[in-house]
Order: C-alpha cells, then structure tokens, then sequence
C-alpha cells in the first residue's frame, strides 16, 4: 500500500478512528485500519461496539491495508510540517515521511483485524442541523457512569409522531423535542451511547447547512452517515427510565432574565467553587437575583443580576456548571427559571420556546 494525502486531512480522519479504538486491548483491535483503493482511503476505528470509517480523497499509487498502532500514526502525522504526507506500507512496516522527516513503525497483521459488515445503505434521513443542534442541547445531561448503562445513552423517541431526544444522569434532565423532524421509527425507541452521539456532532460540524445525515437500523445497531464518515453503534439494550412523570406541570415561582448576563455571573461565582461538593446559591426577590457562592478556604463572591420574578422569595443552590451547562443551551436571549422549593427540581427554558426543557436537581447546603 503506498499514497500520498494532505496532512490535515489525514490527522482529522485518524483522530476521529484513533478516539474508538480498544487501546487497553493487545494486538491489532489496538489499532487503525487503513485500506486504500484507487484514490480512496478509509481509515477505520472500532471497539467492536462503536465504529468510525472515514474515507480521504488522496493520490494512490498502490492498493492495500495495513493496521497501525492508534496513538502512534496519529502522533506521528501531526508532527511532521504541513505538506502532502507520503505513507508507504510493506510486510511487518509502515514508513510515514515529509520533506526529510520520516517514521517507521511496526505494524499489526491485517488479518487479526476484526472482520466488519460494510457500511449500510441508509433507509432514511434526519437534517442535520436540526439534529447536531438538538445533541448539542441533551448531550452533556447523559452519565459518564458505566456502572449505570442506560444512562450513558441518548434516547430517541417519539413525541406527537416527531422526534424527541432525552438525557439524563439522575441529576438533570434534558428534553429536545424537534419539531417537523419525524422518529426513526415510530413504534420503537432507540438508546444510542453518548459516545456514538459526541461523535457524529464532530463529523457533522463540516456539513452543510441544509444537508442530511443518513441512519441505518438494525435489530442491535444503529448507523449514521455523515458526509464521508459513517459512525456505527451498538444500540443499549434496556428499559429507560419514565422521564416523563419526573417534568412538574406547573412551578409557583418565574425568574426571567437576560442569558449573557446571567451566564457571566455564574462564571464569576464559579471560580470559588473549585470541588464536586461546592455550589452557587441563587437568592431570587422581586427585582432580580443575588447569587453567591462560599469557600472556606479561598473567601466568598457575591454579585447580583436583574430580573422579572414572580412568586416567593427563594434560595436555592446549584451545581454551578450542570446549571450553567443548561442556561447555555437554552435557545434566546432571556431564559426562564422556574422552581417550587429549594429542595425540588427547577426547570430552565427559553421565553417563548419550550421545546428544549432542562430539569436539574438543588443542592442541599447548610
């Protein structure tokens, strides 16, 4: 196998293969597969659970595979000066050269690579900035926990026949609902890993504006296919929890205030809550809201920001960065908060559009 191809291209195909790969696993599932045929390369990831393939226009002068350690090529290619990289694979050796630099490494044997279906037609299609912008809502609400699978996944599921997206970690909830863009499919929900999801948000930022993401179904696996890449992912298997009877009908207190601001007060209170267990409490009266936060070991910060409020006077403390990870992904220049009581979980939405809801839990202090 030998071809020539840019080198930023070639770092952003390898970077996005090198991030799913098995790399506490030995031999070549720890590596990237790099197929070239004609002028076409695919550069291929996987952990067997999650699959990137991306392909690279490049010029090719003899076709062939070759599996190479991850972190290795991806390191290597992004150190040599910009330029069009020659790579160049024989027996038990890849040999990756630039202008006078040059790498040699070792390679794993093709066939120990795990054997992959091809990539799927898609059987339908959802707008992509319709649906990048909807992750980008709900996203950052799922777990990181493993112990906890189900809620490492996104759920896609069906809301007056159009398509809904929910997140949760036990500790807030994000709801997006997408109107005009129908489900995948309408009797079945689909819980796809966050990781999958994080994914194609990447390989969707370079598309178009009007363009469409392709997806493919399977009775365990779920594919998308953005532009030149397709991102394959088992599906996880379980019940979701009933996000639904956790949403309150109605709250007895309303702030409404203007986003930037509010977003920059809370970043200057965050700078003093340094650890898991610190909050930032919000004091909300009719005029606006104080908001504080207090370290033992590094001093206080108080600041306060106008506002329209309605109902009682309420403190109320929350993890200041799931709190401002919520603001900011509400649409508008003002967002509403709403709350019950300092205990019970508040809701933040924009103004006039409540299709995007996130629900997120007080913490306790003394």
């Amino acid at each position: 196998m030998k071809f020539k191809s840019e080198r930023d291209l070639l770092v952003d195909a390898l970077s996005a293969a090198s991030r799913v790969v098995a790399t506490r696993s030995p031999g070549a599932t720890s590596g990237i597969l790099l197929a070239l045929s004609g002028n076409q390369l695919t550069v291929t990831g996987t952990d067997l659970d999650l699959t990137i393939r991306t392909t690279v226009d490049v010029i090719g002068y003899e076709d062939g595979a070759s599996v190479v350690p991850a972190r290795l090529i991806v390191d290597a290619v992004r150190s040599l000066a910009s330029g069009a990289v020659t790579i160049s694979a024989k027996d038990e050796t890849v040999e990756i050269s630039l202008d006078r630099a040059k790498f040699s490494l070792r390679t794993f044997a093709v066939v120990d690579y795990p054997k992959l279906p091809p990539v799927p037609a898609p059987t339908t299609s959802l707008k992509s900035a319709d649906l990048v912008h909807g992750l980008a809502q709900v996203v950052k609400a799922s777990s990181g926990d493993e112990a906890r699978p189900l809620l490492t996944g996104v759920l896609f599921t069906s809301h007056e026949g159009e398509l809904r997206l929910v997140a949760t970690d036990s500790y807030r909830l994000a709801v997006r609902d997408l109107p005009g863009v129908k489900t995948i499919v309408e009797s079945k929900d689909l819980l796809v890993p966050a990781k999958a999801l994080v994914e194609l948000q990447r390989a969707a930022s370079s598309l178009e504006a009007d363009a469409s993401i392709g997806v493919s179904l399977s009775d365990a696996e779920v594919c998308f296919i953005a532009g030149t890449t397709s991102i394959a992912s088992r599906l996880i298997d379980g019940n979701y929890p009933d996000y639904r009877q956790l949403i309150p009908t109605q709250y007895p207190n309303s702030l409404r205030v203007a986003k930037d601001t509010l977003l920059t007060s809370l970043k200057r209170a965050k700078l003093l809550a340094s650890d898991a267990t610190s909050s930032v409490r919000l004091a909300m009266k009719e005029k606006g809201v104080d908001i504080t936060t207090q370290s033992h070991d590094k001093g206080e910060v108080t600041d306060n920001v106008d506002g329209d409020y309605t109902g009682e006077e309420l403190t109320i403390a929350f993890n200041p960065n799931f709190l401002i990870e919520g603001i900011e992904a509400a649409p508008g220049d003002e967002v509403v908060l709403e709350t019950s009581d300092s205990t019970r979980p508040a809701m933040v939405h924009g103004v006039d559009d409540t299709d995007y809801r996130y629900l997120l839990m007080p913490v306790r202090v003394q």
